[in-house]
């Protein structure tokens, strides 16, 4: 379930009304008329040629399932659009479940390897749509439970899987975090919503060896959707993907924080899944001030930001958050301009009451030399930024795709090697490296 922010690179289309569901008494998985077969042929085309689609079964499944039985009363031009997510709901104002952009769902579900006769479990019932592509998938000699806590969203899921012929897929009201050990193990799990651990329950109801866990991790802030494979004693990563999802519900409710720096709104930190590590004001106090700015020692374009030192920087440094200003707010930095925001990385030290900003040096490119913009007393911050900057261009630019990161249980992980970095949440210790880069190599603190 997508959300839309200025990392997501995806538009996200309003809730529509809810609409009448007609069901049949057939199956009807063959489509339902001329125009839908027309729009998924598209669709599977559109995905393919860029580069979102590779497997054949998952092509199958989407030329197959009709999508507009999940999204009843929606266009079928929007149902059908690669890259646009739809809210399906909203409390308070916030989005709290919306329907994945086809281009998003075939990636998690080529990350995923589902075959047939495979269990799986999906964490994040939505619209029942995956639960659809994954019941054609693992066929008849295979079984799909979803889950959600939302049972609004559960009876909506079982009826459009119901109107789909797909009765067979079993739609449970249950947190996500506590799974559904009714099976004895799952071969699959996959979540759809985003969480910053991995549950005990995920872990004992994987299958061993070789089980795979898909799902949008989140990693101080940053979300990469991960499939991790089960090994003996700890769970051990094959990709990486970027994305930007929300955050599950109930026992590991998470909220990265989004907040306004002032009263009009213009400056918006988001990031961290840990407490901020100085009140706002003080925050505030920092960011109002005169500040220095410091040679970064390295050029660096918007993708390899993106795709590499930003995952790189959080790993090796707490807190590291995004700021998003507004049009009130002098054109001092520019993140990747994916869409149209501006903003820059921020990296705090509470001990310290500093912070430090990631910008490039020439305000009107995108791209080039990056400097380090500090507040007065925040010199030792930068200069560990400064330092990380190096690290990552000397290593060679290490960047996600040759990351590795493996999730042990806390209290059951290794000794470090030369290299690695570590994330350690209420149950889980990740460690992540780079042994598909020369980051690797021996390390020295600054």
């Amino acid at each position: 379930m997508p959300i839309s922010s200025p990392a997501s690179g995806h538009r996200l289309r309003p809730p529509y009304p809810p609409a009448t569901i007609r069901y049949s008494s057939r199956p009807v998985m063959d489509g339902t008329h001329d125009e839908s077969r027309l729009q998924r042929r598209a669709l599977v085309e559109t995905l393919k040629r860029d580069g979102h689609l590779r497997s054949p079964r998952v092509a199958e499944a989407l030329l197959t399932v009709p999508r507009e039985l999940f999204l009843p009363g929606v266009p079928l031009d929007d149902v059908y659009c690669s890259s646009e997510a739809i809210v399906t709901k909203r409390v308070d104002g916030v989005s709290v479940s919306s329907a994945s952009a086809p281009e998003v769902i075939a990636l998690m579900l080529e990350q995923l390897e589902p075959r047939p006769g495979d269990r799986v479990l999906e964490i994040g019932a939505g619209t029942g749509y995956n639960a659809a592509l994954l019941a054609h998938i693992v066929g008849e000699r295979g079984h799909v439970v979803t889950l959600d806590i939302d049972e609004d969203l559960v009876t909506s899921a079982r009826d459009h899987l119901h109107a789909a012929g797909l009765d067979q897929v079993q739609v449970v009201q249950a947190d996500g975090a506590l799974g559904y050990p009714d099976l004895h193990a799952y071969d699959r799990i996959i979540l759809t919503v985003a969480a910053n651990d991995i549950a005990p329950a995920w872990r004992q109801q994987l299958a061993r060896p070789h089980g795979r866990l898909v799902m949008p991790l989140g990693l101080r802030g940053l979300q990469r959707c991960v499939a991790f494979v089960a090994e003996r004693d700890f769970l051990v990563s094959r990709s990486l993907r970027n994305c930007s999802f929300i955050p599950l519900r109930g026992l590991l409710s998470i909220g990265w924080p989004r907040v306004a720096l002032d009263a009009e709104g213009a400056l918006v930190l988001s990031g961290a899944d840990e407490p901020m590590p100085m009140p706002l004001d003080v925050i505030g106090a920092l960011l109002s001030g005169r500040f220095r700015v410091l040679p970064g020692g390295i050029a660096a374009s918007p993708e390899e930001l993106r795709d590499g030192l930003h995952l790189w920087l959080v790993a090796h440094q707490p807190h590291v958050y995004t700021l998003w200003g507004g049009p009130k707010v002098p054109d001092l930095f520019r993140l990747p301009e994916r869409t149209g925001a501006r903003g820059t990385l921020c990296i705090m030290n509470g001990a310290q009451s500093s912070l430090a900003l990631l910008a490039w040096t020439d305000e009107s490119a995108r791209g080039g030399d990056l400097c380090v913009l500090t507040p007065g007393g925040g010199e030792s911050l930068a200069a560990r930024v400064q330092h990380l900057l190096r690290e990552w261009d000397g290593l060679g630019r290490p960047i996600d795709a040759q990351a590795e990161i493996r999730a042990y249980s806390r209290g059951n992980s290794p000794a470090l090697a030369v290299g690695e970095a570590t994330v350690d949440q209420r149950w889980t210790r990740f460690v992540l490296s780079w042994p598909g880069s020369a980051a690797t190599s021996s390390r020295q603190q600054p």
